[in-house]
């Protein structure tokens, strides 16, 4: 099984360099832009500088925007040229959101997972239509909602706001979760384990809690990659709007701006973080879950 593991872990990891170079591949193949009356000098300005940040005709030219990063030099052009520690700030900004928007997430989720299990007409209902609200209101909307109301939009990039950006991307994503979660449960509650914990003298709750809670909780772990997904692209709508200068904030103006070495670095970044993921949930489901193990030593 320890063989099978490893196998998984390095097939992978071979997801970052092939990311690396298919988005090389694409930034390099994008046509230039086209402004006006000086389109045609504005192109060969555009075609001139993306070839020579990308090392386009040199040899192993994908690898120039990690050795011009590594070296210190900074990747992109205008104020929002960035260097490794510049990146390393914006992305453990985006990280720590991304950490308390998760643990916003996984409240949300318990409380929408309580009310759906409820045996109450109303609390249930609520259970129900809450996950249902959330879908239909696109992330964006609140956030410009929120950062109006608050101000954030207008003012400096302190690490006051990021609860609040937290809030608004965790909120869906929670949801999520607390359908998957109540559904879980709700099936565990079925099954024959259930009624023999409520027949030896537990109560519904403490057996929920005991029984199939535990029985429950892969479901999340399965959930985690794309809920990380969701954190993130989430987190990238609300640093725009609420003009907190972060990685998704940096990484959208990259691609707008067309700096083509960075959005390179960023998006090979991107695919590392959503690759850490999934390997700490499929090693979290294996430490948890004994039938995830026995289907990695049949497979």
């Amino acid at each position: 099984m320890i063989a099978r593991i490893f196998l998984r872990i390095a097939r992978d990891l071979a997801v970052i360099p092939v990311t690396a170079l298919v988005v090389w591949a694409a930034v390099a193949a994008l046509p230039p832009p086209q402004d006006g009356d000086s389109k045609e000098s504005r192109a060969a300005e555009v075609s001139r500088q993306l070839r020579q940040d990308l090392g386009i005709g040199q040899p192993l030219g994908f690898l120039k925007p990690w050795k011009d990063l590594a070296s210190g030099k900074r990747l992109g052009n205008g104020p929002r040229a960035l260097d490794a520690r510049d990146l390393a700030h914006a992305l453990a900004g985006s990280l720590r959101i991304g950490g308390m928007a998760l643990a916003l997430a996984l409240v949300l989720a318990a409380a929408i997972a309580a009310l759906r299990v409820a045996r109450g007409g109303p609390t249930r209902l609520a259970g129900e239509l809450l996950p249902t609200l959330a879908y239909g209101t696109p992330v964006f909307l609140v956030a410009l909602a929120v950062a109006i109301r608050t101000g954030i939009s207008l003012g400096d990039d302190t690490a006051s706001f990021e609860p609040t950006v937290a809030l608004v991307v965790g909120a869906w994503p929670g949801a999520f979760l607390g359908t998957l979660l109540g559904d879980a449960l709700r099936a565990e509650r079925e099954r024959p384990y259930f009624s023999m914990a409520l027949a030896k003298g537990r109560s519904p709750a403490a057996a929920l809690l005991v029984h199939a809670l535990p029985n429950a909780v892969p479901t999340l772990l399965d959930a985690l990659p794309p809920v990380a997904t969701a954190l993130l692209t989430g987190s990238f709508a609300a640093e725009k709007l609420f003009n907190v200068t972060y990685f998704g904030f940096l990484y959208v103006h990259a691609a707008l701006e067309r700096q083509g070495a960075l959005v390179v670095v960023a998006t090979t970044v991107f695919a590392g973080i959503l690759v850490a993921v999934t390997l700490v949930a499929r090693l979290a489901r294996l430490a948890v879950d004994p039938r995830a193990r026995d289907a990695a030593e049949v497979s």
